[in-house]
Protein backbone atom coordinates (compact mmCIF):
# COMPACT_ATOMS: atom_id res chain seq x y z
CA UNK A 1 0.00 0.00 0.00
CA UNK A 2 1.29 3.45 -0.89
CA UNK A 3 0.54 5.29 2.31
CA UNK A 4 2.04 8.52 0.96
CA UNK A 5 -1.12 9.17 -1.01
CA UNK A 6 -3.51 7.64 1.47
CA UNK A 7 -5.54 10.85 1.80
CA UNK A 8 -6.51 10.53 -1.86
CA UNK A 9 -7.62 6.92 -1.62
CA UNK A 10 -11.23 6.10 -2.35
CA UNK A 11 -12.80 4.04 0.40
CA UNK A 12 -15.31 2.55 -2.03
CA UNK A 13 -14.03 -0.91 -2.95
CA UNK A 14 -17.26 -2.84 -3.46
CA UNK A 15 -18.54 -3.25 -7.03
CA UNK A 16 -22.19 -2.93 -5.99
CA UNK A 17 -21.69 0.55 -4.56
CA UNK A 18 -22.20 3.80 -6.37
CA UNK A 19 -19.84 6.37 -4.87
CA UNK A 20 -22.35 9.14 -5.64
CA UNK A 21 -24.51 7.82 -2.82
CA UNK A 22 -22.12 9.33 -0.30
CA UNK A 23 -22.76 12.84 -1.52
CA UNK A 24 -26.28 13.06 -2.94
CA UNK A 25 -28.25 10.41 -1.15
CA UNK A 26 -30.10 7.47 -2.62
CA UNK A 27 -32.17 8.11 -5.73
CA UNK A 28 -33.56 6.19 -8.68
CA UNK A 29 -30.25 6.42 -10.51
CA UNK A 30 -28.49 4.32 -7.90
CA UNK A 31 -30.38 1.10 -8.58
CA UNK A 32 -30.77 -1.34 -11.42
CA UNK A 33 -33.87 -1.21 -13.63
CA UNK A 34 -35.30 -4.37 -12.07
CA UNK A 35 -34.93 -2.85 -8.60
CA UNK A 36 -36.72 0.30 -9.76
CA UNK A 37 -39.66 -1.65 -11.10
CA UNK A 38 -39.81 -3.74 -7.93
CA UNK A 39 -40.26 -0.57 -5.92
CA UNK A 40 -42.30 1.72 -8.10
CA UNK A 41 -44.61 -0.77 -9.78
CA UNK A 42 -45.83 -1.99 -6.42
CA UNK A 43 -48.09 -0.13 -4.01
CA UNK A 44 -46.19 -1.61 -1.06
CA UNK A 45 -42.41 -1.87 -0.79
CA UNK A 46 -42.14 -2.99 2.84
CA UNK A 47 -39.81 -5.83 1.82
CA UNK A 48 -37.54 -3.62 -0.21
CA UNK A 49 -33.96 -3.66 1.08
CA UNK A 50 -32.99 -0.07 0.40
CA UNK A 51 -32.01 0.49 4.04
CA UNK A 52 -29.78 -2.57 3.80
CA UNK A 53 -28.00 -0.95 0.87
CA UNK A 54 -27.46 2.06 3.09
CA UNK A 55 -26.02 -0.13 5.88
CA UNK A 56 -23.82 -2.03 3.45
CA UNK A 57 -22.48 1.23 2.05
CA UNK A 58 -21.62 2.52 5.50
CA UNK A 59 -20.07 -0.82 6.48
CA UNK A 60 -17.96 -0.80 3.31
CA UNK A 61 -16.50 2.60 4.21
CA UNK A 62 -15.59 1.42 7.71
CA UNK A 63 -14.20 -1.93 6.55
CA UNK A 64 -12.06 -0.39 3.81
CA UNK A 65 -10.60 2.13 6.26
CA UNK A 66 -9.94 -0.63 8.79
CA UNK A 67 -8.11 -2.71 6.18
CA UNK A 68 -6.04 0.32 5.17
CA UNK A 69 -5.06 0.92 8.80
CA UNK A 70 -3.97 -2.70 9.15
CA UNK A 71 -1.70 -2.34 6.11
CA UNK A 72 0.22 0.64 7.46
CA UNK A 73 3.80 -0.17 8.43
CA UNK A 74 7.13 1.57 8.91
CA UNK A 75 7.99 5.02 10.15
CA UNK A 76 5.34 7.54 11.21
CA UNK A 77 2.69 4.81 11.44
CA UNK A 78 0.54 6.88 13.83
CA UNK A 79 0.50 9.86 11.45
CA UNK A 80 -0.43 7.71 8.47
CA UNK A 81 -3.28 6.17 10.45
CA UNK A 82 -4.46 9.69 11.45
CA UNK A 83 -4.77 10.53 7.75
CA UNK A 84 -6.83 7.37 7.13
CA UNK A 85 -9.06 8.25 10.11
CA UNK A 86 -9.61 11.75 8.72
CA UNK A 87 -10.49 10.35 5.29
CA UNK A 88 -12.92 7.87 6.88
CA UNK A 89 -14.59 10.62 8.93
CA UNK A 90 -15.11 12.73 5.80
CA UNK A 91 -16.60 9.80 3.88
CA UNK A 92 -18.98 8.88 6.70
CA UNK A 93 -20.01 12.51 7.29
CA UNK A 94 -20.84 12.91 3.60
CA UNK A 95 -22.68 9.62 3.57
CA UNK A 96 -24.86 10.49 6.56
CA UNK A 97 -25.58 14.07 5.48
CA UNK A 98 -26.67 12.90 2.05
CA UNK A 99 -30.16 11.86 3.08
CA UNK A 100 -31.08 15.29 4.47
CA UNK A 101 -30.16 16.86 1.13
CA UNK A 102 -32.15 14.21 -0.73
CA UNK A 103 -35.24 14.77 1.42
CA UNK A 104 -35.14 18.57 0.97
CA UNK A 105 -34.81 18.25 -2.80
CA UNK A 106 -37.46 15.56 -3.09
CA UNK A 107 -39.97 17.49 -0.99
CA UNK A 108 -39.65 20.42 -3.40
CA UNK A 109 -40.19 18.11 -6.37
CA UNK A 110 -43.27 16.53 -4.77
CA UNK A 111 -44.73 19.98 -4.06
CA UNK A 112 -44.19 21.10 -7.66
CA UNK A 113 -45.73 17.92 -9.06
CA UNK A 114 -48.72 18.27 -6.71
CA UNK A 115 -49.35 21.82 -7.92
CA UNK A 116 -48.99 20.73 -11.52
CA UNK A 117 -51.47 17.88 -11.05
CA UNK A 118 -54.03 20.13 -9.29
CA UNK A 119 -53.73 22.77 -12.03
CA UNK A 120 -54.28 20.16 -14.72
CA UNK A 121 -57.37 18.86 -12.90
CA UNK A 122 -58.72 22.37 -12.47
CA UNK A 123 -58.26 23.11 -16.17
CA UNK A 124 -60.01 19.87 -17.24
CA UNK A 125 -56.88 18.61 -19.00
CA UNK A 126 -57.01 15.51 -21.17
CA UNK A 127 -57.16 12.20 -19.28
CA UNK A 128 -53.82 11.10 -20.72
CA UNK A 129 -52.05 14.17 -19.32
CA UNK A 130 -53.74 13.71 -15.94
CA UNK A 131 -52.60 10.06 -15.71
CA UNK A 132 -49.07 11.07 -16.69
CA UNK A 133 -48.97 13.81 -14.03
CA UNK A 134 -50.46 11.54 -11.37
CA UNK A 135 -47.94 8.77 -12.14
CA UNK A 136 -45.04 11.23 -11.85
CA UNK A 137 -46.43 12.45 -8.51
CA UNK A 138 -46.83 8.91 -7.12
CA UNK A 139 -43.27 8.00 -8.09
CA UNK A 140 -41.91 11.20 -6.54
CA UNK A 141 -43.83 10.57 -3.31
CA UNK A 142 -42.47 7.02 -3.09
CA UNK A 143 -38.93 8.29 -3.64
CA UNK A 144 -39.52 10.73 -0.78
CA UNK A 145 -40.75 7.89 1.46
CA UNK A 146 -37.61 5.91 0.65
CA UNK A 147 -35.36 8.87 1.44
CA UNK A 148 -37.14 9.38 4.76
CA UNK A 149 -36.86 5.68 5.58
CA UNK A 150 -33.09 5.82 5.05
CA UNK A 151 -32.83 9.04 7.05
CA UNK A 152 -34.67 7.32 9.91
CA UNK A 153 -32.23 4.43 9.61
CA UNK A 154 -29.37 6.94 9.64
CA UNK A 155 -30.27 7.99 13.19
CA UNK A 156 -28.92 4.68 14.47
CA UNK A 157 -25.46 5.90 13.44
CA UNK A 158 -25.59 9.17 15.36
CA UNK A 159 -24.50 9.81 18.95
CA UNK A 160 -24.74 7.10 21.58
CA UNK A 161 -27.17 5.18 19.36
CA UNK A 162 -24.19 4.39 17.14
CA UNK A 163 -22.46 2.56 20.02
CA UNK A 164 -23.80 -0.89 20.84
CA UNK A 165 -24.13 -1.74 24.52
CA UNK A 166 -22.12 -0.11 27.33
CA UNK A 167 -25.19 1.43 28.93
CA UNK A 168 -23.42 1.96 32.27
CA UNK A 169 -20.69 4.05 30.64
CA UNK A 170 -23.27 6.04 28.68
CA UNK A 171 -25.21 6.65 31.89
CA UNK A 172 -22.11 7.97 33.70
CA UNK A 173 -21.29 10.40 30.88
CA UNK A 174 -24.92 11.46 30.56
CA UNK A 175 -25.48 12.11 34.25
CA UNK A 176 -22.10 13.75 34.92
CA UNK A 177 -21.80 15.85 31.77
CA UNK A 178 -24.63 15.84 29.21
CA UNK A 179 -27.29 16.68 31.79
CA UNK A 180 -25.17 19.57 33.07
CA UNK A 181 -24.77 20.97 29.57
CA UNK A 182 -28.54 20.81 29.08
CA UNK A 183 -29.08 22.60 32.40
CA UNK A 184 -26.64 25.31 31.33
CA UNK A 185 -28.52 25.75 28.04
CA UNK A 186 -31.73 26.22 30.02
CA UNK A 187 -30.15 29.14 31.87
CA UNK A 188 -29.01 27.46 35.06
CA UNK A 189 -25.59 28.20 36.54
CA UNK A 190 -23.63 24.92 36.61
CA UNK A 191 -19.99 23.91 36.67
CA UNK A 192 -19.09 21.96 33.54
CA UNK A 193 -16.11 19.59 33.99
CA UNK A 194 -12.74 20.59 32.52
CA UNK A 195 -11.70 17.11 31.53
CA UNK A 196 -12.78 13.50 31.13
CA UNK A 197 -10.36 10.57 31.37
CA UNK A 198 -11.50 7.64 29.25
CA UNK A 199 -9.31 4.54 29.42
CA UNK A 200 -9.24 0.85 28.64
CA UNK A 201 -7.45 -1.82 26.61
CA UNK A 202 -6.67 -1.19 22.96
CA UNK A 203 -9.40 -1.68 20.35
CA UNK A 204 -12.50 -1.23 22.51
CA UNK A 205 -13.65 1.91 20.69
CA UNK A 206 -12.57 4.78 22.93
CA UNK A 207 -12.21 7.26 20.05
CA UNK A 208 -15.57 6.28 18.52
CA UNK A 209 -17.13 6.66 21.96
CA UNK A 210 -15.70 10.20 22.23
CA UNK A 211 -17.24 11.27 18.92
CA UNK A 212 -20.60 9.71 19.79
CA UNK A 213 -20.49 11.39 23.19
CA UNK A 214 -19.91 14.84 21.66
CA UNK A 215 -22.89 14.35 19.32
CA UNK A 216 -25.17 13.15 22.11
CA UNK A 217 -24.12 16.14 24.21
CA UNK A 218 -24.95 18.51 21.34
CA UNK A 219 -21.36 19.76 21.41
CA UNK A 220 -18.97 20.78 18.69
CA UNK A 221 -16.15 18.26 18.21
CA UNK A 222 -12.45 18.97 17.68
CA UNK A 223 -9.31 16.85 17.86
CA UNK A 224 -6.00 18.13 19.19
CA UNK A 225 -2.85 16.58 17.75
CA UNK A 226 0.78 17.53 17.11
CA UNK A 227 2.08 18.90 13.84
CA UNK A 228 3.24 16.12 11.51
CA UNK A 229 6.59 17.89 11.07
CA UNK A 230 7.46 17.52 14.78
CA UNK A 231 10.31 15.02 14.94
CA UNK A 232 11.45 14.83 18.56
CA UNK A 233 9.46 13.86 21.65
CA UNK A 234 9.74 17.40 23.05
CA UNK A 235 8.67 18.93 19.73
CA UNK A 236 5.60 16.68 19.54
CA UNK A 237 4.61 17.57 23.09
CA UNK A 238 4.96 21.30 22.46
CA UNK A 239 3.15 20.99 19.15
CA UNK A 240 0.30 19.07 20.80
CA UNK A 241 -0.11 21.70 23.51
CA UNK A 242 -0.04 24.51 20.95
CA UNK A 243 -2.75 22.80 18.88
CA UNK A 244 -4.82 22.14 22.02
CA UNK A 245 -4.67 25.83 22.88
CA UNK A 246 -5.61 26.83 19.32
CA UNK A 247 -8.56 24.42 19.38
CA UNK A 248 -9.63 25.93 22.72
CA UNK A 249 -9.54 29.46 21.28
CA UNK A 250 -11.60 28.25 18.34
CA UNK A 251 -14.01 26.63 20.83
CA UNK A 252 -14.48 29.95 22.61
CA UNK A 253 -15.20 31.75 19.32
CA UNK A 254 -17.65 29.00 18.43
CA UNK A 255 -19.41 29.37 21.79
CA UNK A 256 -19.71 33.15 21.37
CA UNK A 257 -21.32 32.81 17.93
CA UNK A 258 -23.46 29.68 18.50
CA UNK A 259 -23.75 29.09 22.27
CA UNK A 260 -22.47 25.56 21.68
CA UNK A 261 -19.74 24.06 23.83
CA UNK A 262 -16.87 22.01 22.36
CA UNK A 263 -15.45 18.60 23.17
CA UNK A 264 -11.73 18.44 22.32
CA UNK A 265 -10.50 14.90 21.82
CA UNK A 266 -6.96 14.28 23.07
CA UNK A 267 -6.37 10.79 21.71
CA UNK A 268 -3.57 8.78 23.36
CA UNK A 269 -3.16 11.59 25.87
CA UNK A 270 -0.32 9.80 27.68
CA UNK A 271 1.94 10.32 24.64
CA UNK A 272 2.03 14.05 25.38
CA UNK A 273 1.08 14.18 29.06
CA UNK A 274 3.42 11.71 30.74
CA UNK A 275 5.63 12.01 33.79
CA UNK A 276 8.61 13.16 31.73
CA UNK A 277 6.69 15.56 29.51
CA UNK A 278 7.88 19.16 29.23
CA UNK A 279 4.31 20.48 28.84
CA UNK A 280 2.80 19.05 32.04
CA UNK A 281 2.94 22.45 33.84
CA UNK A 282 1.15 24.13 30.91
CA UNK A 283 -1.45 21.36 30.77
CA UNK A 284 -2.03 21.72 34.52
CA UNK A 285 -2.84 25.41 34.09
CA UNK A 286 -4.97 24.78 31.01
CA UNK A 287 -7.03 21.99 32.58
CA UNK A 288 -7.58 24.03 35.71
CA UNK A 289 -10.19 26.25 34.02
CA UNK A 290 -10.54 25.46 30.28
CA UNK A 291 -14.28 24.91 30.73
CA UNK A 292 -14.77 28.39 32.14
CA UNK A 293 -12.21 30.22 29.99
CA UNK A 294 -12.83 28.52 26.64
CA UNK A 295 -16.15 26.67 27.04
CA UNK A 296 -14.48 23.40 26.12
CA UNK A 297 -13.90 20.06 27.82
CA UNK A 298 -10.94 17.81 27.05
CA UNK A 299 -11.88 14.19 26.41
CA UNK A 300 -8.59 12.35 27.01
CA UNK A 301 -8.37 8.74 25.85
CA UNK A 302 -5.53 6.43 26.81
CA UNK A 303 -4.46 2.81 27.08
CA UNK A 304 -2.01 3.80 29.85
CA UNK A 305 -3.87 6.02 32.34
CA UNK A 306 -1.34 5.65 35.15
CA UNK A 307 1.39 7.10 32.91
CA UNK A 308 -0.49 10.41 33.09
CA UNK A 309 0.72 12.46 36.09
CA UNK A 310 -1.63 12.32 39.07
CA UNK A 311 -1.99 16.10 39.16
CA UNK A 312 -3.50 16.05 35.66
CA UNK A 313 -5.93 13.35 36.78
CA UNK A 314 -7.04 15.37 39.81
CA UNK A 315 -10.70 15.94 40.67
CA UNK A 316 -10.44 19.56 39.59
CA UNK A 317 -8.91 18.82 36.20
CA UNK A 318 -10.42 15.44 35.25
CA UNK A 319 -13.30 14.72 37.64
CA UNK A 320 -14.92 12.21 35.29
CA UNK A 321 -13.04 8.93 34.89
CA UNK A 322 -14.64 6.21 32.81
CA UNK A 323 -13.15 2.85 31.83
CA UNK A 324 -14.24 0.87 28.80
CA UNK A 325 -14.06 -2.83 29.69
CA UNK A 326 -13.45 -5.58 27.16
CA UNK A 327 -16.86 -6.84 26.00
CA UNK A 328 -18.72 -9.02 28.49
CA UNK A 329 -21.48 -11.41 27.44
CA UNK A 330 -24.17 -8.73 27.41
CA UNK A 331 -22.16 -6.14 25.50
CA UNK A 332 -20.62 -8.66 23.08
CA UNK A 333 -24.11 -9.91 22.14
CA UNK A 334 -25.27 -6.33 21.53
CA UNK A 335 -22.20 -5.58 19.41
CA UNK A 336 -22.84 -8.67 17.25
CA UNK A 337 -26.48 -7.62 16.77
CA UNK A 338 -25.40 -4.08 15.89
CA UNK A 339 -23.04 -5.13 13.10
CA UNK A 340 -25.12 -7.98 11.69
CA UNK A 341 -28.69 -6.71 11.91
CA UNK A 342 -28.86 -4.96 8.53
CA UNK A 343 -26.59 -7.16 6.43
CA UNK A 344 -28.45 -8.52 3.41
CA UNK A 345 -26.84 -11.98 3.63
CA UNK A 346 -27.91 -12.83 7.16
CA UNK A 347 -31.22 -13.89 8.68
CA UNK A 348 -31.05 -12.70 12.28
CA UNK A 349 -33.68 -15.22 13.40
CA UNK A 350 -31.10 -17.92 12.61
CA UNK A 351 -28.33 -16.23 14.60
CA UNK A 352 -27.89 -16.56 18.36
CA UNK A 353 -25.84 -13.50 19.45
CA UNK A 354 -25.80 -14.71 23.06
CA UNK A 355 -24.04 -17.93 22.03
CA UNK A 356 -21.57 -15.93 19.94
CA UNK A 357 -20.94 -13.72 22.97
CA UNK A 358 -20.29 -16.80 25.12
CA UNK A 359 -17.64 -17.91 22.63
CA UNK A 360 -16.06 -14.46 22.62
CA UNK A 361 -15.97 -14.33 26.44
CA UNK A 362 -14.79 -17.92 26.92
CA UNK A 363 -11.14 -16.78 26.81
CA UNK A 364 -11.62 -14.41 29.76
CA UNK A 365 -10.21 -13.62 32.27
CA UNK A 366 -6.82 -14.80 30.94
CA UNK A 367 -7.16 -12.84 27.68
CA UNK A 368 -9.92 -11.07 25.76
CA UNK A 369 -11.25 -10.13 22.39
CA UNK A 370 -11.98 -6.43 21.88
CA UNK A 371 -14.90 -4.69 20.18
CA UNK A 372 -12.88 -3.92 17.05
CA UNK A 373 -12.37 -7.65 16.58
CA UNK A 374 -16.11 -8.33 16.83
CA UNK A 375 -16.71 -5.65 14.19
CA UNK A 376 -13.99 -7.17 12.02
CA UNK A 377 -15.39 -10.71 12.39
CA UNK A 378 -18.84 -9.45 11.32
CA UNK A 379 -17.39 -7.51 8.38
CA UNK A 380 -15.39 -10.52 7.23
CA UNK A 381 -18.51 -12.70 7.29
CA UNK A 382 -20.57 -10.07 5.45
CA UNK A 383 -18.03 -9.72 2.64
CA UNK A 384 -16.81 -13.35 2.36
CA UNK A 385 -20.01 -15.39 2.48
CA UNK A 386 -23.17 -15.45 0.38
CA UNK A 387 -25.09 -16.54 3.47
CA UNK A 388 -23.99 -15.97 7.05
CA UNK A 389 -24.81 -18.74 9.52
CA UNK A 390 -24.06 -19.28 13.20
CA UNK A 391 -21.36 -21.82 12.30
CA UNK A 392 -19.71 -19.40 9.86
CA UNK A 393 -19.36 -16.75 12.58
CA UNK A 394 -18.11 -19.28 15.13
CA UNK A 395 -15.41 -20.40 12.66
CA UNK A 396 -14.33 -16.80 12.18
CA UNK A 397 -14.07 -16.38 15.95
CA UNK A 398 -11.98 -19.56 16.24
CA UNK A 399 -9.65 -18.30 13.50
CA UNK A 400 -9.13 -14.99 15.30
CA UNK A 401 -6.65 -14.69 18.17
CA UNK A 402 -7.72 -12.51 21.12
CA UNK A 403 -6.08 -9.10 20.83
CA UNK A 404 -5.83 -8.42 24.58
CA UNK A 405 -3.17 -10.60 26.18
CA UNK A 406 -3.06 -11.88 29.74
CA UNK A 407 -0.41 -9.26 30.54
CA UNK A 408 -2.64 -6.46 29.23
CA UNK A 409 -5.67 -7.81 31.07
CA UNK A 410 -3.75 -7.79 34.36
CA UNK A 411 -2.48 -4.29 33.64
CA UNK A 412 -6.01 -3.06 32.99
CA UNK A 413 -7.30 -4.68 36.18
CA UNK A 414 -4.69 -2.77 38.17
CA UNK A 415 -5.49 0.53 36.40
CA UNK A 416 -9.20 0.12 36.96
CA UNK A 417 -8.69 -0.65 40.65
CA UNK A 418 -6.46 2.40 41.08
CA UNK A 419 -8.68 4.88 39.22
CA UNK A 420 -12.31 3.83 39.61
CA UNK A 421 -12.22 1.34 42.45
CA UNK A 422 -12.32 -2.26 41.41
CA UNK A 423 -12.86 -4.81 38.70
CA UNK A 424 -16.11 -6.73 38.36
CA UNK A 425 -15.51 -10.36 37.47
Amino acid sequence: MNVKNVDNLSLYKKPYLNSNISFRGVSLGDFEDKEKSDVFDNDSYDGYDITKKFEEGLAAIKLAAKQQRENVYGFFKRRKIDVIDLCEDKEITGFLKAQKITIDEQEKIVELLKRNYEQLKASNAQAERLVEAQTALIMAEKKLEIAKEIAKNKDSHIGFDSIAGYDAEKFILTSSFINLVEEERSGQIVEIPNGILFFGPIGNGKTSFAKAFATSAGCNFEKAKPNSSARTKEAREESFYKDLLEKAKTAQEHFITTGQRTIILADEFDRYANKGSSVVPKLKRFLENCSENYHCTVFATTNNPLDIPAELRSERRMPIKVCLDPPDKINAALVFKHYLKDASNVEMSEINPEKLAEQICSVQPDSSYNNSQIEYICSECITKYDKITQDVILREIENTEPAISNENMNKYRHEKTELVGGFDD
